[in-house]
């Protein structure tokens, strides 16, 4: 018997939902489920932020929404200005990682059925496949701290700025530490790289999906992002290995928690 820890199978675990399904048509359905989904995500996050923008200015208020306001030198000012606000960052975390984390759950189960846990990773792990996990990510979180600390590059005060700016804790952990992570987790590491194993092996798959992550955290500059890299690997790995979404999953809120109580 397979031992819990060992490797996930190759592409042939993700069975057809029907006899006969080619991989490659799977993997199509796969990836128009990912843009559909990416889609949905900005849509309802470019919603929040612009309600959010309209909300906090009084000129603005009353009028009818029209697309002339992205060329509108108050509305693109107000939109510099309340890049780093922290209720605003947790309202468009609350909304779109929700609304798309169930997004994700339902499209999978229709594609999928009995099969969409397989495809997601959704069993549970056992509580020492965590533990081994979160001592290799802490240990790589302690190495990124330690770069950025004697290189400036690799500094920032993003998170500084969103909670120094927060009123709402509440919402700010909702969107940022609970949903915000669930939803990147079950998008990449659940519908990406399931969709990916029906064509390619594990190391390609937890690859491209941590390059994927990087590039999802663009309000960091360049090497912010190839700082996220790594974490995106292990993140990946702790998927594939673990065989359980779970496992990246809390790895991701326990990092988006400390980025919050300690920015």
């Amino acid at each position: 018997m397979e031992s819990p820890s060992a490797p996930e199978q190759r592409s042939s675990d993700f069975m057809p939902l029907e006899p006969g399904r080619p991989p490659g048509l799977e993997f199509s359905m796969g990836v128009a489920l990912f843009a559909i989904t990416m889609l949905a995500f900005f849509g309802v996050q470019s919603v929040a932020l612009v309600k959010g923008v309209i909300d906090r200015t009084p000129e603005l208020q009353g009028e009818s929404f029209s697309f002339s306001w992205f060329q509108d030198p108050l509305f693109q000012q107000r939109l510099q200005d309340l890049a780093f606000n922290g209720d605003l960052v947790g309202k468009e975390s609350a909304w779109s990682g929700g609304i798309c984390s169930v997004l994700i759950l339902f499209a999978c189960w229709r594609w999928k059925r009995d099969r969409v846990g397989l495809l997601l990773g959704l069993k549970l792990p056992k509580p020492k496949e965590f533990l081994k996990w979160f001592g290799l990510f802490a240990g790589i979180m302690l190495g990124i701290e330690l770069l950025a600390q004697f290189v400036p590059a690799f500094d920032t005060d993003f998170m500084e700025k969103v909670v120094g700016s927060t009123t709402n804790w509440p919402l700010l952990v909702i969107g940022v530490v609970l949903l915000g992570p669930l939803f990147e987790e079950l998008l990449l590491r659940g519908l990406l790289f399931g969709t990916l194993r029906h064509i390619a092996d594990e190391h390609m798959s937890v690859a491209i999906t941590a390059g994927v992550f990087a590039l999802m955290h663009l309000q960091y500059s360049l090497p912010i992002m190839l700082l996220i890299l790594p974490m995106g690997i292990a993140l990946g790995y702790a998927r594939s290995r673990s065989g359980s979404i779970w496992v990246p999953v809390l790895l991701h809120m326990l990092n988006n928690g400390m980025s919050v109580l300690w920015p």
